[in-house]
């Protein structure tokens, strides 16, 4: 009988290690019931487990209904989006006659341009990556050699850089990394009864201790950020400080890329900037004394930025409710916003408008 238990409990241990080094497997369980969903309340949530910040309703705050799809389509408009996590939206809801979404977190992707249509292509980043990635030694690698690449045959080409061969498919390498641990940590301990232990826990750490280990909270309580956004610690902090010298960086990679995907057939390249969830909840947040850089608004306002921009932060700062409670992203009013103010701009582009540089609204 012993025995009988000893190779139970050793093949539970393998088959939850199996599901924890296998994201697709463990989506595929999470979505069924069968385990917990990491982000069933926020990705927030479950960083800090505190119990203000379970948002129940987090499904429905998220998502799109047809009604928002566009009531109109711009056949002669072909658009493609470039973004983050926060625009990471089904192509159905732009009003492009053809809609195309990229992402740095793909290989290089295929395109083919109908030099027929009106091409745009369209960045988006939000505010804790923008100086992270609009580096000149790290763009190439996320915006150029993993971005589009014309099929056609009439634009430049990315450099290639030959992968080294690996015996194990590429999701099997990411998983042994520091994500594993957290993983496993939801497959065995976010089930409800141990979910009340570890909101418990997190809510007396808060109280009597003053920390937050994972995440970072306002000064009210009522708020939770990612930590590196509002820590000052970093340049991904919205009150890290930035200096001319890195601005101008920022903007010369920016203006870079334009012209690069210019020359591969475009006929223009636009680019908006999304506030960090802390910049539109607490802005004078200010860890260590340090101000809020105001890093959107410069860049913004430096005429040397030569890529056209629609402006989000204006608008956004003035709606804190378009951000989650237990979650680091807008929910659907600002998704809703977004879509509004892209598509507004395809029909500009339909048209022939002429378009500013910058447009607020």
């Amino acid at each position: 009988m012993l025995s009988l238990l000893r190779w139970f409990f050793l093949l539970l241990s393998g088959l939850v290690l199996f599901v924890g080094l296998t994201p697709p497997l463990q989506r595929k369980l999470s979505s069924k019931g069968l385990i917990p969903n990491q982000f069933t309340y926020g990705d927030l949530y479950n960083m800090t487990n505190l119990p203000a910040f379970r948002e129940k309703n987090i499904g429905e705050n998220m998502a799109l209904t047809p009604q928002d799809k566009p009531a109109r389509r711009y056949e002669n408009v072909h658009f493609y989006n470039f973004g983050d996590s926060f625009t990471d939206i089904d192509t159905s809801y732009y009003a492009g006659g053809f809609n195309f979404r990229a992402s740095q977190n793909e290989h290089l992707q295929p395109i083919h341009l109908d030099r027929s249509k009106k091409n745009i292509l369209f960045f988006q980043f939000i505010e804790r990556v923008i100086r992270e990635r609009l580096q000149p030694s790290v763009y190439p690698a996320m915006y150029i050699q993993n971005g589009v690449m014309d099929t056609t045959g009439k634009g430049p080409l990315p450099p290639q850089i030959a992968a080294k061969p690996s015996p194990l498919p590429d999701w099997a390498l990411a998983q042994f990394g520091h994500d594993m641990s957290s993983r496993l940590e939801f497959i065995l301990f976010n089930f409800k009864p141990f979910l009340k232990l570890k909101e418990a826990k997190a809510q007396f750490t808060l109280d009597v201790l003053g920390r937050v280990p994972a995440a970072e909270v306002s000064r009210d309580h009522q708020h939770v950020f990612y930590k590196i956004e509002a820590n000052g610690l970093s340049s991904s902090s919205s009150f890290y400080p930035v200096d001319e010298a890195e601005l101008k960086r920022v903007i010369r990679v920016m203006n870079t890329i334009r012209d690069y995907y210019k020359k591969m057939g475009f006929d223009e390249v636009y680019v908006a900037f999304i506030p960090n969830k802390v910049t539109v909840l607490e802005p004078n947040h200010r860890p260590f004394g340090q101000p809020y850089n105001h890093l959107i608004e410069r860049l913004e306002a430096d005429t040397t930025l030569k890529t056209p921009l629609l402006s989000f932060y204006g608008t956004v700062t003035k709606h804190p409710e378009w951000y989650h409670l237990g979650d680091g992203h807008w929910n659907n009013q600002g998704k809703r916003y977004w879509l509004s103010r892209v598509n507004t701009l395809i029909g500009q582009v339909s048209r022939g408008d002429s378009i500013p540089r910058i447009q607020y609204k």
